[in-house]
């Protein structure tokens, strides 16, 4: 005879209430498929004469997608650059770093990790043209950024120090040293040609 067809989840989970049957159970249906849909699914059939169970694995996949790209940054010369590239995807995406076109290979300044890369003690050649490249065997994914590497002696021009600052007695000064510097300059301060030394005052 006919026999009655059902299904279920192996795990025991219930159907979610958008699961629909059709074709008198033979067909199910799952709209708007999720990562939370995939497992092991089966189709219970029964007649007077019997039992059998057909079984299947519904998998989720997903292409990469960017939770975080790079942009393009300006650095000191001996100063550290971190770039965090990361991705979502099913399975998990791997990471490639390129520079200007080149396979970026990892050596004593550079350090790749997990979609991170870092380039310690930055000297002029790092400048250049970098692209990180996410994939998974559904797909691949790319970002780009100009990273410039600046080395400049101190400027005091847009953060020049005032010619005169008047204070009353007993009340505190600060004096403001910015110089624009890559890398950033170390400061000494002078009264009148004599170094200052900090004491409790």
């Amino acid at each position: 005879p006919v026999p009655q067809i059902n299904w279920r989840r192996t795990d025991g989970l219930p159907f979610p209430s958008k699961i629909k049957l059709r074709k008198a159970n033979g067909m199910i249906e799952i709209p708007n498929f999720q990562q939370e849909d995939a497992g092991l699914y089966e189709c219970i059939t029964e007649n007077s004469r019997g039992k059998n169970i057909a079984r299947g694995r519904l998998t989720y996949y997903a292409k990469p997608h960017w939770i975080q790209t790079i942009k393009d940054t300006e650095a000191a010369v001996e100063d550290t650059l971190n770039w965090d590239c990361r991705a979502s995807g099913k399975p998990k995406p791997s990471y490639r770093w390129l520079k200007n076109g080149d396979q970026l290979t990892v050596e004593g300044r550079i350090q790749i990790e997990n979609g991170v890369l870092t380039i310690s003690n930055l000297n002029l050649t790092d400048s250049g043209r970098y692209q990180c490249i996410a994939e998974n065997k559904h797909g691949v994914i790319h970002s780009s950024a100009e990273l410039r590497v600046v080395a400049s002696a101190p400027d005091f021009s847009k953060n020049p120090m005032k010619k005169l600052i008047q204070v009353q007695i007993g009340s505190t000064v600060d004096f403001e040293c910015k110089p624009k510097a890559s890398p950033k300059a170390k400061c000494s301060w002078k009264k009148g040609g004599e170094q200052l030394h900090e004491n409790e005052r």
